[in-house]
């Protein structure tokens, strides 16, 4: 068995700072190394090059390709593009993280899965925000039973301003509204609800915004078999928010507003416990009632890496597989035929 897998970054745009961000993460855990950038601007690779000095940079992904000393690479490309790059880097035998849309559609997800399992490399999708301390203290307080038995669970964000933000506003490079905050919210959801999906329920709204081409307001429903519903809303037309978390249960509440909660994210490799949750408890059929502030969670993005490496160098789990990033892409896709058919839709990846 290797010591360290060797790994390299495509993509490194301005936008978010995200290949900087994996870079930081790839450098900070000790039995990754990152060994170079690829970007198809010679002006970003540049960039790439004075903040990691030690690092080879590349042009295009056949130079990158060409190094059979590449073990690992992670992809933080416009979602258009993570498909035809994921199967390119399978057939040149690489193993591959993809960043958070995993990709466009169901079926393209399902092309990358398949030439993971036929090149017997891992494909491993970057929802690192499972790590949010938040949602981290969310997710104990929902298992320890703190609230009973949940039966909704409501996520929403966004705001009313102007979605113009680059590829994400154009439907055939970004996916559609729904897939700028949606892949960590679905994400979110289909892991704190933990059991199977028997519908979707969609509806978006297109009233505003006429000079981009995707929906202005997104409302997915999703039932589980439990009988428990996630409403999971985002929206460029929504001038009074709600909080970001409200989840209910038999025997209480946990509220989060979200403020301050993940500040740093994308420059900094974690951050201690920032902000907190609202627990609300209820007993003696509801005349006793609890209130409390419960502090976060560590933002431990950098885990999700040191789980990879665990995977790659002992057969650990794979930190989010490709199964995984399928689902939330299949909610998005029932979402939106709902939407057209006016009916409950199957997700077929449950």
């Amino acid at each position: 068995m290797p010591d360290t897998i060797r790994c390299a970054v495509i993509g490194y745009g301005p936008m978010h700072h995200f290949g900087r961000a994996h870079c930081a993460w790839i450098d900070h855990t000790s039995e990754l190394e990152l060994v170079g950038v690829c970007d198809i601007d010679p002006e970003r690779a540049e960039v790439a090059k004075q903040d990691w000095p030690e690092i080879e940079t590349w042009n295009s992904t056949a130079q990158l390709f060409a190094r059979e000393d590449i073990d690992l690479v992670s992809i933080v490309t416009p979602h258009f593009t993570h498909c035809p790059i994921a199967l390119e880097a399978f057939e040149a035998g690489k193993h591959v993280v993809v960043e958070k849309a995993m990709c466009l559609s169901v079926a393209e997800a399902t092309a990358m899965i398949e030439a993971a399992e036929a090149a017997g490399k891992t494909l491993a999708v970057h929802h690192n925000r499972r790590h949010d301390g938040n949602f981290r203290r969310i997710r104990q307080l929902v298992e320890d039973g703190e609230i009973g038995r949940v039966f909704q669970i409501d996520l929403q964000a966004g705001g009313y301003g102007d979605p113009e933000h680059g590829w994400y506003t154009e439907k055939a490079k970004g996916g559609g509204l729904l897939y700028f905050w949606g892949p960590h919210a679905v994400d979110w959801v289909l892991t704190l609800a933990g059991e199977r999906m028997t519908g979707v329920t969609g509806f978006f709204h297109k009233l505003v915004w006429d000079h981009v081409d995707i929906a202005d307001h997104a409302k997915v429903l999703i039932r589980f078999e439990s009988g428990c519903v996630a409403d999971v809303t985002y929206s460029r037309i929504n001038a009074a928010p709600r909080p970001l978390w409200r989840i209910l249960g038999t025997e209480g509440a946990i509220v989060d507003t979200g403020a301050g909660a993940t500040r740093g994210y994308e420059q900094v490799i974690s951050t201690p416990p920032q902000g907190s949750v609202k627990l609300i408890r209820v007993s003696d059929r509801g005349r006793r009632r609890e209130e409390m502030e419960v502090p976060n969670l560590d933002n431990d993005w950098h885990s999700y890496w040191q789980e990879l490496a665990d995977h790659l160098l002992r057969g650990a789990p794979v930190p989010v597989t490709g199964h995984d990033g399928r689902r939330t892409i299949a909610v998005f896709e029932a979402a939106e035929r709902s939407s057209r058919s006016g009916v409950t839709e199957p997700v077929p990846y449950e």
